[in-house]
């Protein structure tokens, strides 16, 4: 017996209706709902998939890393919960809850490495170079450099010497500022292509000399420890760690900021 077309029609809208709710129920919008009622339901590890399934899916959020860090750290998987954590705070760099979060998990970490601490300077400063993204330093860019140029054409067209000095003084400043958030915005593409860094997530690792398990251990550090990546061999990462010592590592045990 073949359908007529008003059974063809519900046949349709069945099959369109199916599709739909199957494609909101995998749209990163639902993802993230269904992970925070799993998390607030005690459910840590369901959380933690679900977020890594929103973040997949290419939405690279500051909430949405800091949840995760959230569920990571409630499974005691710490190394993974400061990563995220680090994720998060790149993309939100003022937000106290992340900071906490991360000063509280640094004095969980089991290696304590002493360094000789930064002059007073160079801590403000690097603070000042990661107070805004770069994309919030982009638009700061692009607006001084328009009220750069509105205040030089004032300056220009103006027929009172008060007011062209003012302007110009104005038109200085603001290009002065945008040298800055420029310099900071290269600063950041300097970092990401050259200085990158790591969190240890596996609960032990050892540094060995080379790349290999038949080259000896110079040192064994722990998950949360976070160190420079100088390059990359085959499965293994060759890292650095805060002191100056450098070594191998197995691929796996580091995920890459």
């Amino acid at each position: 017996m073949r359908p007529t077309g008003c059974t063809r029609t519900v046949l349709i809208l069945a099959v369109w209706s199916a599709v739909s709710t199957l494609l909101h129920a995998q749209s990163p919008e639902s993802l993230f709902e269904r992970a925070n009622a799993a998390y607030q339901s005690g459910d840590f590890a369901g959380a933690e998939k679900l977020y890594r399934q929103v973040l997949d899916a290419g939405i690279n959020n500051g909430v949405v890393w800091y949840n995760a860090g959230n569920a990571y750290f409630k499974q005691k998987k710490l190394g993974s919960a400061i990563y995220c954590w680090e994720k998060a705070k790149r993309r939100l760099p003022l937000d106290p809850d992340i900071r906490a979060n991360l000063e509280l998990a640094n004095l969980l970490v089991v290696d304590r490495i002493e360094v000789a601490p930064e002059p007073l300077f160079v801590r403000w400063l690097n603070r000042g170079i990661h107070l805004l993204t770069p994309e919030q330093e982009s638009w700061a860019f692009l607006l001084l450099f328009t009220a750069g140029g509105i205040f030089a054409a004032i300056a220009i067209r103006a027929r009172r010497p008060a007011t062209a000095l003012r302007a110009l003084i104005a038109a200085g400043l603001t290009a002065a500022l945008a040298l800055c958030f420029a310099g900071s915005f290269g600063w950041k593409a300097y970092e990401s292509a050259f200085l990158r860094r790591g969190v240890v997530v596996a609960e032990k690792a050892d540094i060995r000399s080379g790349p290999g398990t038949d080259n000896i251990t110079v040192v064994t550090i722990h998950e949360g420890m976070q160190l420079r990546v100088l390059g990359q061999t085959q499965d293994w990462l060759q890292v650095s760690l805060p002191n100056g010592w450098a070594g191998w590592l197995p691929s796996e045990t580091v995920w890459i900021l």
